[in-house]
């Protein structure tokens, strides 16, 4: 399935409570519509140098084929002067021959290095995407770690120890220790 800028852009997703940041999806997604219609239209530059490059071929082998028609012309026409007719068209078609293998080995080259860049860019995306999911991927499990402490109950003291947070200690559990000035506390 080919999937298009504009299907990204109109792709809408379910809303469900303690779902992604819609914000934030719109955002990403809004980049990923960027990098995807820029690589989209690079994509079809390409195609279109591919389709001009083929043209070119086309015309230079009608080319060619028209040589050889002209070739066979000359000698029903000129059966006198056959001897210097075939050396004189074998003469032009090597030449239109070398003239056409140039430009296919150019073509070929530069479909080549196209398809390579094609390649690269292929490649790229294919990495941006694996990235993303994992990025996705490391998200939902911490937001189901998470939310695993939430439900255990477990959240708390150990997660903000862990955030260098040290938790709030009531009043009630320094009973023993020194007289508490409530003034301190509150100022920090």
């Amino acid at each position: 399935m080919k999937i298009t800028p504009v299907e990204i852009t109109n792709k809408d997703f379910k809303r469900t409570m303690r779902g992604y940041s819609t914000d934030e999806v719109d955002e990403f997604l809004d980049e990923v519509v960027e990098d995807f219609e820029a690589l989209y239209r690079e994509n079809a530059n390409l195609k279109e140098k591919l389709e001009s490059y083929n043209d070119k071929i086309q015309h230079y082998a009608n080319l060619e084929k028209t040589l050889q028609n002209t070739l066979v012309l000359a000698q029903n026409t000129a059966e006198s002067t056959l001897s210097q007719a075939e050396k004189e068209a074998e003469h032009i078609i090597e030449s239109a021959k070398d003239k056409a293998n140039a430009i296919l080995e150019n073509a070929n080259r530069e479909t080549e290095a196209l398809k390579r860049e094609y390649e690269k860019y292929r490649l790229e995306f294919a990495s941006f995407k694996m990235r993303v999911l994992n990025f996705l991927d490391s998200q939902m499990n911490a937001f189901a770690s998470s939310a695993d402490e939430i439900t255990q109950g477990t959240i708390g003291t150990g997660s903000l120890k862990v955030a260098g947070i040290t938790p709030f200690t009531p009043a009630a559990s320094l009973e023993g220790s020194e007289e508490v000035d409530d003034e301190a506390v509150i100022r920090g």
